[in-house]
Formats: C-alpha cells, sequence, structure tokens
C-alpha cells in the first residue's frame, strides 16, 4: 500500500529562499492554468484537457522566464495537481477548483532526482542538502517526495513509500465504536473515551490573539508577527489532535480483528449551526480515515455501518424503535422489555451487531482472521454484549 512518511526539515536562510521560489513557481503554474481554463470555458465553453494544458508549460516558460528556474518535473506535478481538483470536482468528491493563496499550506512535489542520506536530503536545482530530523527509517520503495511549507513557516518533508502490509498476529477481538461529543467515543466493551477538546482549551487564547491582530495596521511588523504566532496556535491544535487520533485508532486496531464504524455524513452533521465547532474539533471523518489506513496496513477489517441504520433508537435486547428519542436523552428505558440504557453504549451494541450480520453476508467471519468464529455468530451476539453491559452498569 501507499505510505507517507514524514518529517520536519531545517533549511538555511539562503535554502528558504530556494524552497520559497519553487513553491511559489509551482503556485504560480497552478493559478495561472486555472484562470486560462476558467475564461477558455466561460468564454469559448472549453471543457479541462490534461494533455492541452500541459502543453502550456513551454509557452509559459518563454512569456514568464523566471518558471526557467523551478525544476520542470516539479511544474507538470502542478498540473496533475490541477488535473486531480477537475477530476473531484467533475466526479462530485470536491468544489470547483479554487486559486492558492500564499499565506495558506503550499507544496512542492519531486518525483525523481532527489537523494535522501541519513539526516539530509538532496534535491534539483540546489546544491547544498537540507538538514532533516529523521526520527524513523524508511521502510518500503521511494516512488517520490514533496516539500510543504505550512502558514507557519515550517517545512516538512513527505515521502511517499510503497510498503509492504505487516499483518498483526490474529485475534479473535470484534469491537464496535460510536462517535460523540460528550465522550469522543464508546466502545462496545463499554469504554469510553474522553473528548480532548483540544481547540475548545485553546479558543481563549486564539481569540486574544485574534483581538490584538484586528488593531494592528495590516501589513506592519507586529501585525506579521500576531499572524504567525496565531498559525503556530493553529497548528499545534492540529498536532494535537493528530497526535491523539493516531495513537487511539492504532490502539483500537491493535486489539481488535474487526472494527465496526458508522458511516457518518460528516459533512451534513456541520450544517447544524450550534454543534458544528464542535464536530469540527472532534474530527470524526479524520478518525475514521486513520481507522481505515490502519486496519489495512496490519492486516485487520473495517466495517462501515450504513449512517441510517438507527443504532441509538433501537434497544439492543429486544429490536424496540424508540423514535420519541431526543439528541438531550442520554439514558432511556425502553418500553416494550424494561430495559435500562446508555444512549451511546446502547448505540455500539445495535453496531456491533449490524456489523456482524454484514459481515456474515459478504465473507466468513475466519477468512478474516478470527480464530474463534462460533463466539461471533449474530445469534451469538446477545450472549457477549450481555456480559459486557452487566460490567459496565
Amino acid at each position: 500500500m501507499l505510505y507517507v512518511y514524514r518529517f520536519r526539515l531545517y533549511p538555511k536562510k539562503g535554502q528558504v529562499e530556494f524552497l520559497n521560489r519553487q513553491i511559489g513557481h509551482c503556485r504560480f503554474v497552478y493559478n495561472k492554468l486555472l484562470e486560462i481554463a476558467k475564461e477558455s470555458y466561460e468564454k469559448e465553453g472549453k471543457k479541462w484537457n490534461y494533455y492541452e494544458y500541459k502543453r502550456l508549460l513551454p509557452k509559459l516558460k518563454e512569456e514568464f522566464p523566471f518558471l526557467k528556474e523551478a525544476n520542470s518535473q516539479s511544474l507538470q506535478e502542478a498540473v496533475k495537481w490541477l488535473d486531480r481538483a477537475f477530476k473531484n470536482f467533475f466526479k462530485g468528491l470536491a468544489k470547483f477548483p479554487r486559486f492558492k493563496r500564499k499565506k495558506r499550506v503550499n507544496s512542492v512535489s519531486i518525483p525523481q532526482h532527489f537523494r535522501i542520506e541519513g539526516d539530509k536530503i538532496k534535491i534539483p536545482k540546489l546544491k547544498t542538502p537540507i538538514k532533516l530530523k529523521k526520527h524513523r527509517e524508511i521502510e518500503g520503495k521511494i516512488k517520490s517526495i514533496s516539500i510543504t511549507k505550512l502558514p507557519s513557516g515550517k517545512f516538512y518533508l513527505n515521502v511517499l513509500v510503497d510498503r509492504e502490509i505487516e499483518p498483526l498476529p490474529e485475534t479473535d477481538k470484534v469491537v464496535a465504536i460510536d462517535v460523540g461529543l460528550k465522550s469522543f467515543c464508546t466502545l462496545s466493551t463499554g469504554e469510553k473515551i474522553e473528548n480532548p477538546r483540544h481547540l475548545l482549551k485553546t479558543e481563549k487564547r486564539l481569540k486574544k490573539l485574534q483581538r490584538k491582530l484586528s488593531r494592528k495596521i495590516k501589513g506592519s511588523n507586529k501585525y506579521l508577527k500576531l499572524q504567525k504566532n496565531i498559525a503556530k496556535l493553529h497548528e499545534k491544535i492540529t498536532n494535537q489532535r493528530n497526535d491523539f487520533l493516531h495513537k487511539l485508532s492504532k490502539r483500537i486496531v491493535g486489539d481488535n480483528q474487526v472494527v465496526i464504524v458508522e458511516d457518518l455524513n460528516v459533512k451534513g452533521l456541520l450544517q447544524n449551526g450550534n454543534l458544528s465547532k464542535h464536530i469540527a474539533d472532534a474530527s470524526w471523518r479524520k478518525f475514521i480515515t486513520y481507522l481505515e489506513c490502519k486496519t489495512k496496513l496490519y492486516g485487520r477489517k473495517l466495517i462501515k455501518v450504513n449512517p441510517f441504520y438507527p443504532s441509538s433508537k433501537l434497544c439492543w435486547v429486544c429490536g424496540y424503535k424508540n423514535e420519541n428519542l431526543k439528541l438531550s436523552d442520554r439514558r432511556w428505558v425502553c418500553p416494550n422489555c424494561g430495559t435500562e440504557h446508555d444512549r451511546d453504549y446502547n448505540a455500539t451494541l445495535n453496531l456491533l451487531k449490524e456489523g456482524l450480520r454484514t459481515l456474515k453476508g459478504s465473507l466468513t467471519l475466519r477468512a478474516v482472521g478470527l480464530g474463534r468464529p462460533e463466539l461471533m455468530s449474530v445469534e451469538s451476539v446477545s450472549a457477549l454484549v450481555e456480559a459486557g453491559s452487566s460490567s459496565f452498569q
């Protein structure tokens, strides 16, 4: 599978200027071709064609001589990025391509003629190698690299490798996960993971810096310094969130052969004005993505349950559907069988049932590596969840 290693770069002053120019050239080509493509469509109805716009690169170099300083392959990669953006738009996966801004995250891709030696990397058109913090060894065949500049001014090296799957020892454990806001997620074992709320913990300091920024003259030294401090704070929040999600997803995947989650429509949930900030801070979609990548890398199985499955409203004991259940109801009693439910834990048990039913319908449990499939049949789930529910309550 394709895997990306990320290392911090520590370029010197002259190297920083070189990287800024290389990134700027790629951004310029991307924006210029996007501008031409928009004008051609609006005036002539001409649609995007990758090969046609790729052939415009020599003309752009003649018209803008500074582009000759750039690595030619990096400029070609910029056209590929634009092509990918248009394809995602046509498939309905993204909005219409937007122009790249200098103050946001920017990258330059280098597909060939680079060399990583120890804690340094040599790239085309730069005589001196750039120092990097190689905190772990690179496993797999290196395919390409890219260098990313964050708004805080930091540079990172991204190494794309073709890495073999590393199956973990098989286990007969299965877990279902229900994500939430009060607790980040609840497991079908009864464990509740606390929501770290990284953004909300830093929000007070962030607002203070933004108020100071609003009082400064735009473009002044103090304005730029505050802007950089705000970018660093946002970067810290992102790093804290990613660290939490990586560690949690690794633990869950390492402990269980099959992981069952609800395939949430996070984009739709973000339309809720009252909860959108909290949902974005929780990063449920990124958590599911990390689970998906790690189950693939370590030879596990991830099952996504239909988001319209009413996991919270169903009683896992008798199957009664509580249509009157509100979001504020954290505990409820089933009118049919009298069982008292914790809303989130009940949802995980229903997800466990539904996930195993899906798994049983598509392939045998032994095919995904479960050592004792007879314990994981749909008929015996009640026996399993009863033991879990009694210890939870």
